[in-house]
C-alpha cells in the first residue's frame, strides 16, 4: 500500500493537533456539565468533525464543501452546550441530549449520502467552460480591489451611483470579490500564480479587509480573512504563517474596542463617515479602546448580547430545543410550509413587486410558535437555521431527509468540480456553494435558495460571455496526455480513479486526493 503524500500527512497531523487542543480547552467544561449534556456535545463533535478528518486525510477529493458545512455545527450546536449560554441552559440536560441526537441524525444522514457521491470520482469526459488563467487572474484581482473601493464608498458616505443601480453593482462586485479572494488565495497556496500577482493580490486583499473593518462590522473583515486563509490551506495544504499571525495580532484584538467605537459613532444624531485618509487615526483610536477595555467592567449602555462570547452568539442549538419543546405539542408540524414559498423567493423583485421577504420562512417559524407577532418580524429577525426548520416542518424524518438532500447537493457540486481548473465555471460555482455552506448557519431554506440564485447570476453571465469551451481528449496509453506525453491542458488534472481490486479483495473505499495543476 502506497504511503500518503507528505502534504496529506501534514494536514492529518494538523487535524489531530487541533482536535487535541479543542478537547483540552473544553475539558473542564465537559467535567462540570451534566453527563447527558457532555455526551451530547461529544457526539455532535464526532459527527461534525468526521467529514473534516476524511478530507484532511486525503480520503476524499475535491473542495471540502460538505466538511466545511459540517464544521459549522461545531460552534453552532456542539460548543454552545459547554458554554454559559443562558438560552441553552434554560433547557434541561435531557433536552440537550435529545437535541444532540437529532443533530447527529442530521449530520450522519448528510455524511453517508455525501460519501457515496464523492467517493467515486469519474474521469472528465464532457466539455467544460473556463477562463484563460492570465486573464482571469487580472480580472479577479481587479474585483478584489473593486470590493475595497466599494467598502470605501459605503464607509465614506460617498454618492453618485443611483440607489437602484447601486444595489445591483454592490451585489455583483461583492459576489465576484468574495469569489476572487477564494480562487486567488487557492492559487497562491498552490504557488501556481506569478509572484508579482501574488503580491498585488495580497495588497488588494489587505485593502479589502481594512476597509471592511473601518465600518465597525468586524465580522465581515474576519470572514474575508478566514476565507483567504482557508483557501490558501486548501490549495497548498499548508498554513500561511505570516498572514495568520497578522490577522491574529492585528485584527482579532479590535473586538475588545468595538463596543466603545459603536457607542461613540453610531448613537449620535447624525451618521458618521470615515474617509480613507482618516483610517490611521480611526484604527489608532479603536486600538486604544481595545487595549484599555480588556479588563474593564462593561458600562450600563452595553447590551448583554454584546458581552457574550463568539460561541454564545453563534448558538443555534437552543432554537432546535425550543422547536422540540413546542412541536408537535402544543403547536403542530408545519408540514413543509416554509419550503413551499421557495420558488417565489427566487423570482427577482423587478418581476414580482409583491415578492415575499427573503426571511419570510424564518418569520413564519417564529409566528407559528408564538415567539414573535407579525408586526415584530418587521423590525427584528430571530434566526433559526436549516436543522431547526427541518424539525419544525417534518420532525425527525425531516431532519434525516434534509440532511441527506444537503449531502447529495454538496456531493454533486463537489464531484462536478473535481479535476477542473480554478477558473472553470464548475469550480467557481463550487466555491460559491462552499462559501454559502459556511455562511448558512442561521439561514432557513428560503434564504439559502434566494442567496444562491442571486449569487449564481454573475457566474452564469461570465460562463457564457467570456469562458472558452475545453473538450478533454485522451491518448490510449495515458489519459490526459498527448502521444508525446505532454498535458493537453496545462491546468487540467483528472481525478484519481479507484484502484481495481484483485479477485477476492475489497476495493479501496475512497481515493486519495489529487492537487490541481499549475495555471
Amino acid at each position: 500500500m502506497s504511503s500518503s503524500p507528505p502534504k496529506t500527512e501534514t494536514m492529518t497531523l494538523l487535524f489531530w493537533a487541533g482536535m487535541a487542543a479543542l478537547l483540552f480547552a473544553n475539558l473542564d467544561s465537559l467535567r462540570q456539565v451534566p453527563q447527558s449534556t457532555a455526551i451530547g456535545a461529544l457526539l455532535i463533535g464526532v459527527a461534525c468533525m468526521y467529514p473534516v478528518y476524511l478530507w484532511c486525510a486525503g480520503r476524499v477529493q475535491g473542495l471540502p464543501v460538505f466538511p466545511f458545512f459540517s464544521l459549522t455545527y461545531l460552534w453552532t450546536f456542539c460548543l454552545p452546550l459547554l458554554s454559559g449560554n443562558l438560552n441553552v441552559w434554560s433547557y434541561s440536560p435531557e433536552a440537550h441530549l435529545k437535541a444532540a441526537l437529532t443533530t447527529v441524525l442530521f449530520l450522519v444522514s448528510g455524511t453517508v449520502v455525501w460519501l457515496q457521491i464523492v467517493g467515486t470520482p469519474q474521469t472528465i469526459k464532457k466539455p467544460f467552460r473556463a477562463l484563460k488563467t492570465d486573464t482571469a487572474d487580472n480580472v479577479f484581482i481587479s474585483m478584489v480591489a473593486a470590493g475595497a473601493f466599494l467598502n470605501m464608498y459605503v464607509v465614506g458616505g460617498w454618492s453618485g451611483i443611483p440607489d437602484k443601480l447601486f444595489t445591483i453593482v454592490r451585489g455583483i462586485i461583492l459576489g465576484l470579490s468574495f469569489l476572487g479572494i477564494f480562487v486567488l488565495a487557492y492559487r497562491a497556496g498552490q504557488n501556481s500564480m506569478p509572484r508579482t500577482k501574488q503580491y498585488i493580490f495580497f495588497i488588494a486583499l489587505v485593502a479589502n479587509i481594512v476597509t471592511a473593518a473601518a465600518g465597525l462590522i468586524l465580522k465581515t473583515a474576519l470572514t474575508l480573512f478566514l476565507l483567504s486563509v482557508m483557501a490558501y490551506v486548501i490549495g497548498g495544504k499548508r498554513l500561511p504563517i505570516l498572514g495568520l499571525l497578522m490577522g491574529i495580532f492585528l485584527l482579532l484584538p479590535l473586538h475588545h474596542g468595538k463596543h466603545e467605537m459603536r457607542h461613540k459613532y453610531w448613537e449620535g444624531p447624525t451618521a458618521h463617515y470615515v474617509q480613507p485618509w482618516q483610517y490611521p487615526a480611526w484604527f489608532q483610536e479603536w486600538w486604544g479602546y481595545a487595549q484599555a477595555n480588556k479588563n474593564r467592567v462593561p458600562q450600563r449602555w452595553e447590551k448583554i448580547e454584546e458581552k457574550e462570547s463568539f460561541v454564545e452568539r453563534s448558538s443555534v442549538i437552543h432554537m432546535l430545543m425550543m422547536a422540540q419543546a413546542k412541536i408537535p405539542e402544543p403547536f403542530p408540524f408545519l408540514g413543509g410550509k416554509t419550503y413551499a414559498i421557495i420558488p417565489g423567493l427566487i423570482v427577482p423583485r423587478a418581476l414580482n413587486p409583491h415578492k415575499l421577504r427573503s426571511h419570510e420562512g424564518t418569520h413564519m417559524l417564529n409566528i407559528h410558535v408564538q415567539r414573535q407577532t407579525y408586526e415584530q418580524t418587521l423590525k427584528t429577525t430571530i434566526a433559526w437555521g436549516l436543522l431547526p426548520e427541518a424539525y419544525a416542518n417534518f420532525g425527525y424524518f425531516g431532519c434525516a431527509f434534509i440532511g441527506g438532500i444537503l449531502g447529495a447537493f454538496y456531493g454533486v457540486i463537489t464531484l462536478a468540480a473535481i479535476g477542473t481548473p480554478p477558473f472553470s465555471a464548475r469550480m467557481m460555482f463550487c466555491v460559491l456553494v462552499m462559501s454559502l455552506a459556511l455562511a448558512s448557519t442561521e439561514w432557513t431554506a428560503g434564504v439559502y435558495a434566494a442567496t444562491l440564485f442571486q449569487s449564481s447570476v454573475p457566474i452564469v453571465g461570465i460562463k457564457y460571455a467570456f469562458m472558452k469551451i475545453y473538450r478533454p481528449q485522451f491518448s490510449p496509453r495515458s489519459p490526459g496526455l498527448t502521444a508525446s506525453g505532454q498535458p493537453l491542458y496545462p491546468y487540467l488534472v483528472q481525478p484519481k480513479p479507484r484502484e481495481r481490486a484483485a479477485p477476492g479483495q475489497t476495493p479501496s473505499p475512497r481515493p486519495g486526493g489529487v492537487p490541481l495543476g499549475r495555471g
